[in-house]
């Protein structure tokens, strides 16, 4: 059980597997989208000034992902029972920045 994702264009990705559809990139992105998944993987996309499409993990989540090359385009192969699949333009998402939290200091423990 799997989806693959290939770039058609600067306006579609092509959706094969578990999930079937294009999807449109939002026109206002500039080239650059964030894809959700059901199982938690969130991936970025942009197109670059030849419509070539690159993929890149920003999140992991349960599912196994490959991107690899063909042609002048990534692939994205996302292993694992995917319900859905989402798109959002670079300007339509947010993410938690992680911070660097300090372990409690806990009396005693190291004297």
């Amino acid at each position: 059980m799997s989806v693959m994702i290939r770039g058609q264009d600067r306006t579609r990705l092509k959706v094969m597997g578990d999930v079937e559809a294009e999807l449109a990139v939002p026109a206002d992105s500039a080239g650059r989208c964030w894809l959700s998944f059901s199982d938690g993987t969130l991936i970025e996309a942009a197109y670059g000034e030849d419509d070539d499409c690159r993929f890149a993990v920003s999140e992991e989540g349960a599912g196994i992902v490959r991107i690899q090359r063909e042609g002048d385009s990534d692939v994205l192969r996302l292993d694992w029972r995917v319900e859905w699949v989402t798109v959002a333009g670079a300007d339509h998402a947010a993410r938690a920045m992680a911070r660097g939290e300090t372990m409690p200091v806990l009396p005693g423990l190291f004297a």
